[in-house]
């Protein structure tokens, strides 16, 4: 199967950011005012957003191409650098003031405040065709729409990757943008978006089933993966399918990027021609060891290996 995988090709379209961890201790409060003093110790830089997406499938071996928008910054230089050192190959476009910037500052392995730096600005006419002409340059196998809701995802852009392209594509969706994701092949919201999405109020597996079929027949996907935390992930499908698979992890640490994991591990299954159960498992399994680590993480195809 890894040779198979090693011979995939998936492209990732989406809201790029930089994730920026600062780490310290705290064994004061400020005179000038009732909060934390945080002395540091350590900072770190990773692939936030739609690019921790493509670092996940990077490291599960999967050939992978990230088309995203950029500024003209130091974060901008940075999130480059990150890409080269993780061997993405990426298309960067510099249509942005600022490139999105998420500072998470964590005391005692505790997050106490997170700052962000962004600019929400939708792209331009010339923008989505440079997107459309880099993905028709690439011939991937499939797509991954990772929407964050700062500008580069629009139904022109989804409306034209599916009508050029003959490809699986898949979505992390943002609630507010659910009208955009018609007729694309699977959609991975969590517990929160689902609801959010169906407008039903979860209480139990009768209100789930009813909140999926209404985003399925919403935007007419062929699958929906629901994720739920510590209660597991259920895959709901067009034809009816319900399955359900429980949570694997033995111990949270950090559920920063899970859904990015999620998407790209269940992604490359369909991609690869997987049964829709197993693509759960594997998703199940890979999302159990990323909530393992701290900050954004991912997960290596040995490492699912070794788990099961």
């Amino acid at each position: 199967m890894i040779e198979t995988i090693k011979r995939l090709k998936i492209a990732v379209i989406g809201d790029v950011m930089l994730d920026h961890y600062i780490f310290g201790n705290v064994d004061r409060i400020s005179p000038e005012a009732p909060v934390p003093v945080l002395n540091v110790k350590d900072e770190k830089f990773y692939l936030g957003g739609a690019a921790n997406v493509a670092r996940n499938l990077k490291d599960l071996g999967v050939n992978v191409y990230l088309i995203g928008c950029i500024g003209k910054d130091e974060s901008a230089n940075i999130f480059k650098k990150l890409c080269e050192n993780e061997n993405i190959n990426a298309k960067l476009i510099e249509q942005r003031k600022i490139t999105t910037k998420k500072t998470r500052i964590v005391a005692a392995s505790q997050q106490i405040v997170r700052v962000d730096r962004e600019q929400k600005q939708p792209i331009d006419y010339k923008t989505k065709n440079e997107i459309i002409k880099a993905v028709a340059k690439e011939n991937v196998d499939a797509i991954i729409i990772s929407d964050y809701g700062k500008g580069v995802i629009s139904s022109k852009l989804i409306e034209e990757l599916r009508y050029i392209f003959d490809k699986f594509i898949s979505v992390d969706p943002k609630v507010n943008h659910t009208k955009m994701y018609k007729n694309v092949d699977l959609i991975t919201p969590n517990l929160k978006e689902t609801q959010e999405m169906s407008k039903i109020e979860i209480q139990n597996d009768k209100d789930l089933k009813k909140a999926a079929n209404i985003i399925i027949k919403n935007t007419k996907c062929k699958y929906l993966l629901v994720t739920q935390g510590e209660n597991g992930m259920t895959l709901f499908s067009k034809d009816g399918l319900v399955y359900h698979e429980k949570a694997l992890a033995k111990e949270v640490y950090d559920v920063t990027g899970a859904g990015d994991t999620v998407i790209a591990v269940s992604t490359m299954c369909f991609a690869l021609g997987c049964e829709p159960t197993k693509a759960v498992k594997l998703s199940s399994i890979a999302a159990s060891i990323v909530v393992g680590k701290r900050g954004t993480s991912s997960v290596k195809f040995e490492e699912i290996k070794d788990y099961i």
